[in-house]
């Protein structure tokens, strides 16, 4: 029998995205942005927070797509230990344009099964021991650990 295709319904991608602006909103850190596609890659949910940068917008959405393509949450695409006698692996010199290696997408699962991915943008990408508040990383798990499948 074939695996059925499951995939993050609008409902859940927008209490996904909702979460996190919350979170982003009360705790007085930089404006973020946030994207959930589906299974495939495509946007399902995405809203930005009032005054943040620009960038913000595209980035969360090229953060969510990326885990989805690389079946992999994004933070391991920045931590592969870089080879300087060769072009850095960049998924753009591959030609897709929407692929990044900047930590903030995070992949969403049920049943052992991707469903869809979250993407945030706007701050750093991911915490260290000297951060208070969340970062983008953190943020997109928060958002994903909302789900509870």
């Amino acid at each position: 029998m074939p695996k059925k295709i499951l995939s993050i319904s609008h409902i859940e991608a927008t209490k996904i995205v909702s979460t996190i602006l919350e979170k982003a909103g009360s705790d007085g850190g930089e404006p973020v942005a946030v994207a959930v596609v589906d299974y495939a890659g495509r946007l399902t949910a995405f809203t930005a927070m009032d005054n943040g940068m620009p960038a913000g917008a595209k980035l969360s959405q090229s953060k969510a797509y990326s885990a989805i393509i690389g079946k992999r949450d994004t933070v391991q695409w920045a931590s592969i230990k870089k080879n300087t006698e060769f072009i850095d692996f960049d998924m753009r010199n591959w030609t897709d344009e929407n692929f990044t290696c900047f930590t903030g997408g995070v992949l969403i699962y049920h049943d052992q099964q991707i469903i869809g991915a979250v993407g945030v943008s706007g701050r750093k990408g991911k915490q260290d021991d000297t951060d208070v508040l969340m970062q983008d990383n953190e943020l997109a798990e928060y958002g994903r650990s909302v789900l509870n499948f």
